[in-house]
């Protein structure tokens, strides 16, 4: 099981896994590149597919059963166990990956430190599960309006995380205080395969300077924006996992020279308080 070590709370690194569906699986190439070299991450904040794969991750699930499970992942699957009108939860596909897989069985439980990033329908605001049931805080984030129905939670209609949050970059920087890593595989992500523009190094002094200038506006909040090269696989093509999953290992190493230098920066620093989110308020931005 992985374990967050003493004295990388503050010091690793805060890494925001962006949605985007089956592109989402270039997420396990960055952790594994990370596992591989031992970056120290001291949270994951994930929205819709960097939700649950952040949280498996930091559950303990190895990445080959969760490559392994992605390939045998087809559209149909969540068609077939989406919940009916009469609600029956209990059918629902993401609930029984939760069920079966994970240890923890609570956000809080998660042996690193976790933010599950949903959009609260009422109010168009991120709302942010830092403790709570796991099951719930994972199939709002991935409920992906018109394939998956909303979540009902305290009172609260939750849907998938991507609506609010694309890249939950500014819900990790509020938490960790800085030392912000985004990966974005969404629409946005670079075309062209060269490392300047897969990887996106922002200082203080250029994001306070181009703040207006930077879109999308998440990036403003990546101390490091990573983009691995997903934009040619269809969002609901599983079949390209493999793909994906090169993709942002490969990313991830055009990354490791300037995360050296921002975890260098990070360790000489004093410890900066972060901030406790409940779910029971979640997080507007």
């Amino acid at each position: 099981m992985r374990r967050l070590p003493a004295g990388y709370r503050r010091s690793g690194i805060a890494l925001a896994l962006g949605g985007g569906f089956s592109r989402g699986f270039a997420h396990l190439g960055v952790l594994e590149v990370l596992e591989q070299e031992q970056i120290p991450i001291s949270l994951i904040v994930g929205t819709s597919i960097g939700g649950l794969l952040g949280a498996a991750f930091a559950d303990g699930i190895s990445l080959r059963d969760l490559c392994d499970l992605g390939r045998h992942v087809r559209l149909r699957d969540f068609l077939r166990f989406r919940p009916s009108e009469q609600g029956a939860q209990r059918k629902d596909r993401l609930g029984q990956f939760v069920h079966e897989w994970f240890r923890s069985t609570e956000v809080e439980d998660l042996p690193i430190p976790t933010a599950i990033v949903t959009t609260d329908l009422d109010t168009g605001a991120p709302y942010v599960f830092t403790s709570g049931p796991l099951e719930v805080a994972i199939r709002a984030s991935c409920a992906f309006p018109g394939l998956l129905k909303p979540v009902e939670y305290k009172g609260r209609l939750l849907a998938d995380g991507c609506i609010a949050a694309p890249v939950p970059t500014a819900i990790a920087a509020r938490i960790n205080g800085g030392g912000v890593v985004g990966v974005s595989v969404g629409p946005n992500a670079a075309s062209v395969s060269s490392s300047q523009n897969v990887v996106k190094v922002f200082d203080t002094g250029f994001r306070a300077a181009h703040r207006n200038a930077l879109e999308p506006s998440w990036a403003r909040h990546a101390d490091i924006l990573i983009e691995p090269q997903v934009h040619q696989i269809d969002w609901n093509d599983f079949s390209r996992v493999d793909e994906a999953f090169s993709a942002g290992a490969e990313a991830m190493r055009c990354a490791l020279p300037p995360l050296r230098e921002l975890l260098d920066r990070r360790s000489q620093m004093s410890p900066a308080p972060g901030i406790s989110l409940g779910a029971e308020r979640g997080l507007a931005l």
